[in-house]
């Protein structure tokens, strides 16, 4: 796994020479998706679901489960592909600032209490249980605006 600090150090998602593969979960209560507000770019103070890279090696639902306990703190296990998100963004120049193959699962809490809140761990400002209805209302993502549209979640 990479140390975060080589990260800073060395982006490679900044400028890309090739995509990244990122990977993301939707869990679902009551009508409710969760959502974490992001604290660094890509779109950085935006809301979007938990989620991050795909290491070295790793499958690409273990790394879903990963990042949803890193994220949140809920064990989750992948139930189905949600969708799968192309998420190219361009400076103001045209050239590709950031460019990711987004994977996105459902994914169903397998420890814990059902009912307790998210906690936003150091990559995320906030974590909460968003109402379907109130997702429009939310500063999105673009990428997570078109899975909802893709899902008919919220956008339908």
């Amino acid at each position: 796994m990479v140390d975060k600090k080589e990260l800073t150090v060395y982006d490679t998602r900044h400028y890309p020479v090739r995509p990244h593969i990122g990977v993301g979960i939707m869990l679902v209560r009551n009508d409710h998706l969760l959502l974490v507000k992001r604290k660094y770019n890509p779109d950085a103070g935006y809301w979007s679901i938990p989620g991050g890279h795909l290491d070295l090696g790793e499958r690409t639902q273990v790394a879903a489960e990963r990042e949803a306990f890193e994220e949140t703190g809920f064990k989750v296990k992948v139930s189905k592909l949600a969708g799968i998100i192309d998420k190219i963004m361009h400076d103001d120049k045209g050239k590709i600032e950031y460019h990711y193959v987004l994977i996105n699962y459902f994914v169903e809490q397998i420890e814990g209490d059902p009912n307790q809140p998210p906690e936003a761990d150091d990559d995320a400002l906030d974590a909460r249980f968003v109402p379907f209805e109130e997702l429009k209302s939310y500063k999105l993502t673009e990428s997570l605006v078109e899975l909802l549209k893709q899902i008919k979640i919220g956008y339908d």
